[in-house]
């Protein structure tokens, strides 16, 4: 039975024969895995990129993953703390909260739906109807002989001709929410 010694001596002698062979392996093995045009030489950045992709999202990325949050208005259910019981507050007063300006009532808009952008397009008429509403009701403020009925009609286009040209503003076709704020602002200062 040969000692460690000889195993340790004949062992160098053998593995230089397998040495030398395989970096041939290696070399042919990396010929064929050698993308032969752009097309597939782009295809694996890619393929590669992707896979790169996924492990930095899936293992790199440490702490909670927050999805992004919906179009939907209404809130969902959020995790509160337990309350903790502390001495009764004393009351105080509430301020009284500023009213809205018409312009900010005629440009409030409620979703009853959760896609924004169909409930754009549904109200965009309700929209130009709450404009025209709170211009014929600042008009109305002025003075001009103007009822608010939520349509543009001519006196309403009369009475806007005119309130525009007194103030030296440009003449326009239709009312806008810039108008309708520079007719509150009018009507407030009177």
């Amino acid at each position: 039975m040969p000692d460690a010694s000889d195993r340790i001596r004949a062992e160098p002698a053998r593995s230089r024969g397998k040495a030398a062979a395989a970096p041939s392996r290696a070399r042919a093995l990396l010929r064929a895995l050698r993308p032969t045009s752009k097309r597939s030489l782009a295809g694996a950045a890619l393929g590669a990129m992707m896979i790169g992709i996924v492990v930095n999202a899936v293992a790199l990325q440490h702490g909670r993953r927050v999805v992004a949050p919906s179009l939907d208005p209404t809130p969902t259910a959020a995790v509160r703390p337990p309350v903790v019981a502390a001495a009764p507050a004393v009351a105080r007063p509430e301020p009284p909260r500023p009213s809205p300006s018409p312009v900010t009532v005629a440009l409030a808009r409620t979703s009853k739906s959760g896609d924004a952008i169909a409930d754009f397009l549904r109200n965009q008429g309700a929209d130009k109807r709450r404009l025209t509403l709170a211009a014929q009701g600042a008009l109305a403020k002025l003075g001009f002989g103007v009822k608010a009925t939520g349509a543009l009609d001519a006196d309403t286009r009369d009475a806007l001709a005119e309130f525009e040209k007194s103030h030296r503003l440009p003449a326009s076709s239709e009312i806008t929410a810039k108008l309708v704020k520079s007719l509150t602002t009018a009507a407030a200062a009177q």
